[in-house]
């Protein structure tokens, strides 16, 4: 999502499906993570840019807190979240999470994956959401630190989608902006043809933005599906690797 309520990577169908290959891919990280920083037994526990619920529902599988939140500005990836969602004590709601208070504050915990690269000034967005704890209170935040992929169409692609984030006001490398605030770094290590599918889903949402605002023109956006095409059909060929931090911080 993004400030003005606009998903930069839009909230169709087909960026559902992308968004389910995303839970599929980190789910592993996030899980451990959720474990070792969210106690259970929590009261309230809020899920920032829930989308279609795939954090939200892992939240209430491992902490299993009483209540679990998910908020987000898209209706219809709610509309979704609630199709698929039947953990008892999960909810979701319609909210810009830039805008305090946020429902139900002071929280016992605040989650938040890859959000912070769609927002401005991620670290003024840290503070406002810590104002939302109670004391004790914890927010984990996961974001991207680096990609290193191999040489060709997936480093093309990902200079190009940084552009066109960083066109939208965020940063897709939202990981070191929060170097400061501390937390670690892991590794997540995806099959050249998973990160081109995830890719391509993406190009398809956004290329007709990304020729409006001169980032690229036609033949190179044709040349870049096509590349992402071939590797979608030749699963084992590499990987790219992925580097997260995971920060938690408590109020």
């Amino acid at each position: 999502m993004v400030e003005t309520g606009r998903y930069t990577f839009g909230d169709s169908e087909l960026a559902a499906c992308r968004l389910a290959t995303v839970a599929e891919v980190f789910e592993a990280t996030s899980r451990r993570l959720i474990a070792s920083s969210m106690p259970a037994g929590m009261r309230i526990a809020l899920d920032l840019g829930c989308g279609p619920g795939y954090t939200t529902r892992l939240i209430a599988q491992v902490s299993r807190p009483h209540r679990v939140l998910g908020l987000d500005s898209s209706a219809r990836f709610l509309d979704l979240a609630r199709e698929l969602t039947n953990e008892p004590g999960v909810a979701f709601g319609v909210h810009d999470v830039t805008a305090m208070p946020l429902p139900e504050a002071p929280v016992d915990a605040l989650y938040a994956r890859l959000l912070l690269a769609h927002l401005r000034d991620p670290l003024a967005r840290v503070e406002s959401w810590m104002t939302q704890l109670r004391a004790g209170g914890v927010l984990v935040l996961e974001e991207v630190e680096a990609i290193e992929a191999p040489d060709g169409v997936l480093r093309e692609y990902e200079s190009l989608v940084a552009r066109l984030v960083a066109a939208e006001g965020g940063s897709m490398y939202a990981g070191p902006l929060l170097a400061p605030r501390g937390g670690r770094c892991v590794d997540v290590h995806v099959d050249t043809a998973v990160a081109a599918r995830m890719y391509a889903m993406n190009l398809e949402t956004w290329r007709e933005d990304a020729r409006e605002r001169g980032l690229a023109g036609p033949d190179e956006l044709d040349r870049i599906a096509e590349g992402l095409a071939t590797l979608r059909s030749h699963p084992g060929a590499g990987s790219v690797r992925w580097v997260l931090r995971q920060v938690v911080l408590t109020a």
